[in-house]
Order: C-alpha cells, then sequence, then structure tokens
C-alpha cells in the first residue's frame, strides 16, 4: 500500500471516504468535484489525479455506461496506520512507543499554546 501521496490525492482520497460513508459506493469524477473542500481545481485536474490514484491501486475505476466510476481500495484508518508505521521505521528505529510518545508531546504543546 502507498501510503505517500500528493496534497491534492489527499484531498480526493478524503471527498471518496466522506461520500462512501454516506453510502454512495462508487464516485464519478463529477461527485468528488462537486464535493472536494480544498480549493476548487480544474474537472480534467480531478480526472487525471483520480486515475494517477488508480493507477497506484489507491482507488478502482469501473465503467458504467459512457462513464467510469471510483471506489477507494484502502481506508483512511490504513492509510494513516500504514503512513505511521512507516514514520516508526524511518524515524524511531521502528519503536511506535517513540511515536507514540512524540505525538503525545505535540499534542501538550497544541494544547498550551491555545491552538
Amino acid at each position: 500500500m502507498l501510503s505517500r501521496h500528493g496534497v491534492l490525492e489527499g484531498a480526493i482520497l478524503t471527498t471518496l471516504w466522506e461520500l462512501e460513508s454516506k453510502g454512495i459506493d462508487m464516485c464519478s469524477v463529477k461527485d468528488v468535484f462537486d464535493n472536494l473542500k480544498c480549493d476548487k481545481r480544474a474537472y480534467t485536474t480531478i480526472k487525471t489525479v483520480m486515475d494517477r490514484l488508480t493507477t497506484k491501486k489507491m482507488l478502482i475505476k469501473q465503467k458504467r455506461g459512457k462513464k467510469y466510476y471510483y471506489k477507494t481500495t484502502y481506508s483512511n484508518s490504513d492509510i494513516v496506520v500504514n503512513s505511521l508505521n512507516d514514520l516508526s521505521r524511518k524515524y524511531c528505529c521502528g519503536n511506535l512507543e517513540k511515536l507514540s510518545e512524540i505525538l503525545n508531546n505535540m499534542q501538550v504543546r497544541k494544547k498550551s499554546s491555545g491552538a
């Protein structure tokens, strides 16, 4: 599973997860385009990025009539867990407790700064 992706890819995945959580099993590019919460991009840009996510196996694509519909292959939780494991291996010698300590300290600093 690929855990690294760009900002727009992340926004598209998040939009798809939100739509899927509302019971929409397969989404068109237009569904994503209309519901994307980040800065608006061209429809063709969204389609291109969704096709790239399909190539990266982050999405599956099915043709229905003349349109393609997409679905995520991994849950948001799967991606977060994979990313945290990668961070742990890269920066904490695989020690998840050390990574957890860092994240907890970060949260405490955020609360104490009033953010």
